[in-house]
């Protein structure tokens, strides 16, 4: 039972900012890799393009997550930050020079990394005092994301340069709806500061934070080339549009469960059986030739990516002080999301020039295999479990 009638109100407004915010993120996410395949950059070029953000996450997501933890308010940060990078996408028409893509991407990436791990930051937070939970907050991404995959596919299929002007207008609806977000303090904003270095001395974090790096490394390299790999097996704007719509989907039922599948498996275990998943994916990708059997493949995507993100942000809102959530969740983000892009998007796309996107897949299944054999043999074993 709550004192306060605000803490029983059911966070419309979050709900309506996850779908439109992950709406926004899939328009040019998903086909950003295509309108580039369009331009003639062959894959090493692309995928330096791609991780180009990943890169300048390294620097920005610590500087903006000590920014909203220092902040009078976290909501204040993520508005800048959602106003910032949505006036950058509409400049991606004004040229197709390969060095122009390259700066606004660098650019971009500054106010855009940040976004999801303050979002996160701020919705956890918020509702930790509330009886309601994280799950469908973070299914109404989800369904947004799927969604607008298949809507955007139709649209854009005659003309990819359409993809700037229906992210910016989507962009532009989530800056407005972030006004109506609850307003989360940034716990650092008076005279207790405390240095983000501090999440380094946490060593069960640490671990797990960097057990799913590997797994990471390989979803990236799926994000960036998954579109092009699948396209040039003949599937087209429309079916790649579903296949993100099936994956998206698929998150559906940890989503509404994931809560009690983490508290009886354990946090550890959780991960793990995540991992092992996406081993069983990258080979499947890698031997099937059929993109109808590859479009009911997607499922699986569902019991990787959306395990590791909502199970680490869980555990980051639960495990760090109040004075470093924003830090703690945009580490993550560094080392999962911007570090394993930069190796999966640059290495796997210069990897995939000279052996093919297939072989980089089942390779992916393998180096995760060994992850497993080093860091659960050695490391998470040894570590309490949660």
């Amino acid at each position: 039972m709550f004192n306060h009638k605000n803490s029983d109100r059911y966070p419309y407004c979050f709900l309506i900012y996850y779908a439109l915010n992950f709406m926004a993120t899939a328009v040019f996410g998903v086909f950003m890799p295509v309108y580039l395949k369009s331009l003639n950059y062959n894959n090493g070029q692309i995928g330096v393009l791609l991780a180009l953000g990943s890169f300048v996450a390294l620097f920005a997501q610590p500087v903006w997550g000590v920014a909203s933890d220092r902040a009078k308010t976290k909501n204040s940060i993520l508005m800048f930050l959602l106003f910032s990078s949505n006036a950058i996408i509409i400049l991606f028409r004004l040229s197709t020079n390969y060095y122009y893509i390259f700066c606004l991407l660098i650019i971009l990436a500054f106010f855009q990394t940040p976004i999801n791990a303050i979002s996160d930051a701020i919705t956890l937070e918020h509702m930790a005092g509330t009886r309601w939970k994280f799950g469908p907050i973070r299914f109404a991404g989800t369904m947004g994301y799927a969604c607008i995959a298949v809507i955007a596919g139709i649209m854009v299929k005659k003309n990819i340069n359409g993809i700037f002007f229906l992210s910016f207008i989507i962009g532009l609806v989530v800056f407005i709806v972030s006004f109506s977000m609850p307003r989360v303090q940034g716990h650092q904003s008076k005279a207790n500061k405390i240095s983000i270095m501090q999440l380094f001395k946490n060593r069960e974090l640490m671990i797990l934070i960097f057990f799913t790096v590997t797994v990471h490394i390989t979803l990236s390299f799926y994000n960036a080339f998954f579109s092009i790999y699948y396209k040039d097996m003949g599937a087209d704007s429309t079916l790649l549009g579903w296949a993100i719509f099936i994956a998206s989907v698929s998150e559906v039922f940890f989503l509404f469960k994931g809560d009690k599948i983490i508290e009886k498996l354990g946090i550890r275990n959780t991960l793990l059986g995540a991992a092992i998943i996406a081993v069983i994916r990258w080979l499947l990708l890698g031997v099937v030739s059929n993109i109808y059997i590859i479009l009911v493949m997607q499922v699986l995507h569902g019991f990787i990516y959306i395990v590791l993100s909502y199970s680490m942000a869980n555990y980051i809102n639960k495990e760090v002080p109040k004075e470093l959530k924003a830090s703690g969740q945009t580490l993550n983000s560094v080392i999962t999301a911007g570090f394993s892009k930069l190796i999966g998007n640059i290495g796997g796309g210069m990897l995939s020039d000279v052996i093919g996107i297939r072989q980089v897949f089942l390779l992916g299944s393998l180096i995760i295999l060994f992850s497993i054999a080093i860091f659960y043999g050695i490391f998470i074993k040894n570590v309490k479990q949660t």
